[in-house]
């Protein structure tokens, strides 16, 4: 049986991955989050948190300290770092706060992976790394010039969880290049499909900044999940990567998606007769002009392939906006 930290996993994928790990029943599971473990719980159902083996800590991950005694506590042998300050607007706004959780709050979280002899780890990166690519799709190859403090962060990240592999102080670690996130039970305003389908479900038409000619790769929370119980499994096995190519992987669909078809594809699923509405560009935003994944070495290297196609996860987000709505 694994002993599985996670680090924000009362975050949006961290509570998705909770989710999927109690389903297994062979996982003992420690949950690290900043917030109290009413409000986690709260999140997740009680019953199962109850019934099945999860421990939680409320802690920051600045606090080295605290994180060092927890993971020293636990003798974890794997560690999912989720924890981190995820908002590229608010990144731009206050770069020092996101570079202090992103950066000093990972090399915690290594450090004490170090000092109680975690062996294998992985991170949760982003596509905000790459900045605005040319060259489509994106490979892990592609050179890396992030556009916000944010996607700076995560690089930075990455660097350290090489380096910690590099010296032996982590035997195995794989980062994750995450790209547009959606889907789960809830809906969140930092993603732009749950916007839509919030507004969607109040009978209106979805705002969209610019001309909506920018693409992005949606992937969904489960394909995520996925990808990272892949990462884990090929870590154990010690069947990823090779000699030439560092553990960091693409988790996306593969596919491009403009914002303006996105909200066509969602105005149509809803049956209603809406025209997008289109507002100036925000300025200073970091917006990224095209995005979409090469995942050709994720598949190859750990056998990760997207299963959600866009149609059906847009049906499943668009009728729990109607549901939230008609219990509100």
């Amino acid at each position: 049986m694994s002993r599985i930290i996670i680090t924000g996993g009362n975050g949006f994928i961290g509570k998705n991955l909770v989710k999927r790990l109690l389903s297994r029943k062979n996982d003992n599971i420690i949950i690290i989050s900043n917030i109290s473990e009413s409000k986690a719980k709260s999140h997740h159902n009680s019953e199962s948190l109850k019934s099945m083996p999860v421990a939680f800590y409320s802690a920051d991950i600045r606090d080295k300290d605290t994180i060092l005694g927890v993971f020293q506590k636990e003798k974890a042998d794997t560690c999912i770092h989720l924890a981190a300050k995820t908002s590229v607007v608010d990144s731009i706004k206050n770069p020092d706060e996101t570079m202090d959780i992103n950066v000093k709050g990972t090399l915690n979280v290594l450090e004490a992976c170090y000092n109680s002899e975690v062996s294998n780890f992985v991170f949760a990166s982003s596509a905000a790394v790459y900045g605005d690519v040319k060259e489509l799709p994106i490979s892990e190859n592609s050179i890396l010039k992030p556009l916000s403090p944010y996607g700076s962060s995560k690089m930075l990240g990455e660097q350290h969880v090489l380096d910690y592999t590099r010296l032996k102080k982590i035997q195995n670690s794989i980062s994750l290049r995450i790209f547009n996130v959606y889907g789960g039970k809830e809906l969140r305003d930092s993603d732009v499909i749950s916007r839509f389908a919030a507004r969607i479900s109040n009978r209106l038409p979805p705002i969209i900044h610019g001309n909506g000619n920018c693409t992005r790769d949606f992937i969904s929370v489960e394909d995520v999940v996925e990808g990272i119980l892949l990462s884990i499994t090929a870590m154990k096995n010690k069947y990823y990567g090779n000699l030439n190519s560092e553990p960091i992987f693409n988790i996306g669909s593969g596919t491009a998606t403009s914002v303006k078809v996105l909200a066509q594809k969602m105005i149509s699923l809803s049956g209603l007769a809406l025209e997008p509405i289109y507002e100036e560009e925000r300025q200073n935003s970091g917006v990224i002009l095209h995005s979409y994944s090469d995942m050709t070495k994720a598949r190859k290297d750990i056998g990760f392939v997207a299963k959600k196609n866009l149609e059906t996860g847009l049906r499943e987000i668009l009728e729990l906006a109607q549901t939230s709505r008609s219990n509100s």
